[in-house]
């Protein structure tokens, strides 16, 4: 009797997003162009949704996500004004990443902050409702739920922020069952461009900001999949924060550094997706005399510095600069690594029982 019921209300919600879809592009016709585009992507997104519910998955909390979704994209197709299509939209969304969740067993983020009715407060919610993307202005706080375009797996964040002030961001974990909140991931005054690590963890984003001066604060944060980081040359040149993609194989990394402030260059192994003092991964079998060691793959400190750091295989480097303002100069060294001796593989069995 409940598979019956539940089969009904998933037909019934499919048969009714189709006819919704037509209705709402003519509803929306007075909103902008984009804002009417990103309803529809919605509506999509939720058409394209493949639930089975005979299986395992289609749980009665998985089954109210889903609800609350259509409930949503009905309000944002029948919404009059700005502020009420990108609040649906908002919670919309929020339903998807719920369900998500729910349904491959990854921890179910809340919102731990009411809604705030404050004008002039920055809201997670952009001008034109596009995905993955969060905008806002003015001065003080707010809670960004992470829309990550590969669930699961760590992203990407990039930054422009304009206007007087400061801008501070921290990451957060709010699920059903942990509630923590990291050092600041972000902490500057003034402009601000730039790329940072998110690792998986976390579930949202604490932005807090002050507005001096005459140009508003304005900020805007994107979640981007690690697969558009920029790829690693063998000789890059760049400045402030970045994130970069190494696709080779073991090499020696030469890192110069010229900054004022608080630098950091970090390495995430591809294949675990880890920083390297959390990775388990076997490294390679060096040749005798490489510079830099396996244990220090982590480098930080202040003002201008010439590194090196191994790079056992193909991975991503976190550059860091505390204001955003430096300037770096990298280069790759591949390594030849010797096959093992029969010596050597005996050795690597035993270690393996």
């Amino acid at each position: 009797m409940v598979g019956h019921a539940v089969s009904f209300l998933l037909g019934l919600g499919a048969g009714w997003l189709f006819l919704t879809v037509r209705r709402h592009r003519r509803t929306t016709a007075e909103l902008s162009t984009a804002l009417q585009e990103s309803v529809t992507a919605f509506g999509e997104e939720l058409a394209a949704l493949e639930l089975d519910v005979s299986g395992p998955d289609a749980t009665l909390a998985v089954l109210d996500e889903y609800r609350a979704a259509l409930e949503a994209y009905d309000r944002a197709g029948s919404a009059r004004t700005e502020h009420d299509v990108l609040t649906a939209l908002h919670d919309g969304r929020a339903a998807m990443i719920r369900l998500g969740a729910r349904r491959h067993g990854r921890p179910v983020p809340i919102d731990a902050l009411p809604p705030a009715a404050a004008p002039g407060r920055p809201r997670p919610l952009t001008g034109t409702g596009e995905r993955h993307v969060a905008t806002g202005h003015g001065e003080g706080r707010t809670e960004v739920l992470i829309d990550r375009p590969e669930p699961g797996r760590p992203a990407l964040l990039e930054f422009d922020v304009t206007g007087g002030g400061s801008f501070d961001v921290k990451t957060m974990t709010n699920t059903e069952d942990r509630t923590h909140t990291d050092e600041a991931l972000i902490w500057i005054s003034g402009e601000y461009h730039g790329r940072r690590y998110l690792p998986v963890d976390p579930t949202h984003l604490l932005v807090t900001t002050t507005d001096h001066g005459r140009d508003e604060r304005r900020w805007s944060i994107r979640v981007a999949p690690l697969s558009a980081a920029k790829a690693l040359a063998p000789e890059h040149r760049g400045h402030g924060d970045e994130v970069l993609r190494y696709d080779g194989g073991p090499a020696v990394l030469t890192v110069q550094l010229r900054t004022h402030c608080a630098r950091k260059v970090r390495y995430v192994c591809g294949r675990c997706l880890r920083f390297r003092p959390d990775c388990d991964c076997r490294p390679p079998a060096w040749p005798r005399g490489t510079p830099g060691d396996d244990r220090f793959e982590l480098e930080f400190g202040w003002g201008a510095g010439h590194y090196t750091l191994r790079l056992p295989r193909p991975g991503f480097l976190v550059v860091q600069d505390e204001r955003g303002g430096g300037s770096w100069y990298l280069t790759t060294r591949p390594v030849g690594i010797p096959p093992p001796t029969l010596l050597g593989r005996l050795g690597q069995l035993g270690r393996r029982r």
